[in-house]
């Protein structure tokens, strides 16, 4: 059974994308160490106290196409709408306008949503759970991290007890 010994950067307790506070997570001489923001003392959790390692996937920073296009689509329905009332002069009373006004506020909204759904870069976040006697640690990476995926290989190869909570991380950690 392969030893553990790696060093690779990790975000502790939840992934922030790009974050300066990132930590140097690592494992040698039986032990899993990392530092926590703002603290002078490292964290070590010797492998012996592990109870278990869980791995999940964290889809909340992946791309979200689909919602981009609909809030694209709807922007573009709610715009254009707007527009032809106030060209065509159906728009003349002061109810009617202050409509027109609240409609163009959703129509920014709407637009500034598409733009943030659709320009976003797609981020596939590996989230690990070290759960220990006292203690439970999160430490997250991204997928594209071939160090932190290194990492994570390693502790399913190690004697630790891992879990996979999403089948489709089992093919970046084999």
């Amino acid at each position: 059974m392969p030893t553990l010994d790696f060093e690779t950067d990790a975000h502790v307790d939840e992934y922030v994308v790009d974050a300066e506070n990132t930590t140097v997570f690592a494992a040698s001489d039986g032990e899993l160490t990392y530092m926590r923001a703002g603290e002078t003392a490292a964290v070590s959790v010797p492998v012996g106290d592990v109870n278990g390692v869980e791995f999940d996937r964290n889809d909340g920073l992946r791309r979200h196409t689909f919602l981009g296009l609909f809030f694209l689509v709807l922007s573009l329905v709610l715009t254009v709408g707007t527009v032809l009332l106030v060209y065509q002069g159906r728009v003349e009373s002061p109810r009617e306008i202050g409509l027109a006004a609240f409609l163009s506020v959703f129509v920014l909204g709407g637009w500034n949503t598409a733009y943030d759904l659709l320009s976003r870069s797609d981020r596939d976040v590996i989230d690990v759970y070290v759960t220990a006697e006292a203690d439970t640690h999160v430490l997250c990476g991204e997928v594209d991290d071939d160090e932190f995926v290194d990492a994570c290989q390693q502790l399913v190869d190690s004697r630790v007890p891992t879990t996979n909570r999403h089948p489709a991380l089992e093919a970046e950690l084999d």
